[in-house]
């Protein structure tokens, strides 16, 4: 499915852009300047109308390069093309740690982590709203909303050519008995946080990556969230195709891919079946993908060689959401 990918910086690093595949990158990046509200900061920006045609889902995050703690918001003001604003400010969608982010009735629904347009928008305007102990006008930022249009998923092409990344391997399986099977979000972090050698403990990472209002450790945002906490930045991306991913590869740069498959769609899976699964996507070679499943039951069997179209259809074909996390230096 098509993607546009609306980027927004202040005072960012200078290698950033390698993060970006050129293909998604904007021709016009905003600058963000924020304003001093009550109880934090602000930025607003609209999305125009061009890029409002055949949306299908709105996905926003927030990188914060802070020593400090830090939280923030998104919050969605719309108007349909039918009729008058169906909502002043949608449910927000971010890294806080109260407030409620679900809303399942109306044109737009809020489902923790993204937006789902069910009719045509004439306006939409995005609200950041940022925690921060300090002002943040000496803080790279760095604001990525992934607006998804509906369309059909190209299928991959294998190239001759084959990359693999050396990203450690760690299993979700052996940590404590109550999060072993609800941190495969955050357990992928880690290794890429390992792979950018910026040491961090698990335990650590899972709880910056919990999501307060919903208690769970897999909302997307959140877990860039707790990558940023941890020294790395990134952004949250709908990859239109595999080239894209592909691209990110060869200039070494791993994603984590979200999947969902039934059983026999994805052949020697880690686990047969999932409503949801994070995994790292680390290289490739012919019609071959190379995966770090935490889902393995030890670390010895985290890397895994999946079907490249199978992939692509569990992932791309389906969320199509990827975690790009890069260091600054």
């Amino acid at each position: 499915m098509p993607t546009t990918l609306l980027l927004a910086t202040h005072r960012p690093h200078p290698h950033w852009q390698r993060a970006v595949p050129p293909a998604m990158r904007p021709a016009d990046i905003a600058t963000v300047s924020w304003q001093l509200v009550p109880g934090g900061f602000h930025w607003q920006q609209t999305i125009a109308p061009e890029t409002l045609i055949d949306l299908y889902e709105i996905l926003p995050c927030l990188s914060l390069q802070s020593q400090h703690p830090w939280g923030y918001q998104c919050t969605l003001e719309y108007i349909t093309e039918s009729g008058p604003n169906q909502s002043s400010r949608l449910a927000p969608i971010g890294a806080f740690t109260d407030g409620h982010n679900e809303q399942i009735d109306g044109p737009v629904r809020a489902e923790v982590d993204i937006w789902r347009i069910d009719a045509p928008l004439s306006h939409a305007t995005l609200h950041w709203h940022l925690q921060c102990p300090t002002p943040p006008t000496d803080i790279s930022a760095l604001l990525s909303v992934s607006l998804r249009q509906r369309g059909e998923l190209a299928l991959p092409q294998t190239t001759a050519k084959s990359v693999e990344l050396a990203v450690p391997m760690r299993s979700q399986m052996p940590l404590r008995g109550d999060l072993a099977s609800h941190v495969c979000s955050p357990t992928s972090v880690s290794m890429l946080l390992d792979f950018y050698k910026k040491k961090s403990d698990i335990y650590d990472i899972i709880g910056a990556a919990q999501h307060q209002p919903s208690a769970l450790y897999g909302v997307w945002p959140a877990n860039i969230y707790a990558a940023v906490r941890h020294g790395l930045m990134g952004y949250l991306l709908h990859f239109p195709d595999w080239d894209t991913a592909r691209h990110l590869l060869d200039n070494g740069l791993p994603i984590i891919a979200s999947v969902r498959y039934k059983e026999g769609e994805l052949n020697d899976a880690a686990i047969a079946r999932t409503r949801g699964h994070l995994v790292v996507v680390r290289g490739y070679a012919g019609d071959k993908v190379f995966v770090n499943d935490p889902a393995a039951k030890t670390d010895a069997e985290v890397a895994r060689a999946y079907d490249l179209r199978e992939f692509c259809e569990v992932w791309l074909a389906r969320s199509a959401v990827g975690y790009v996390l890069f260091a600054e230096s």
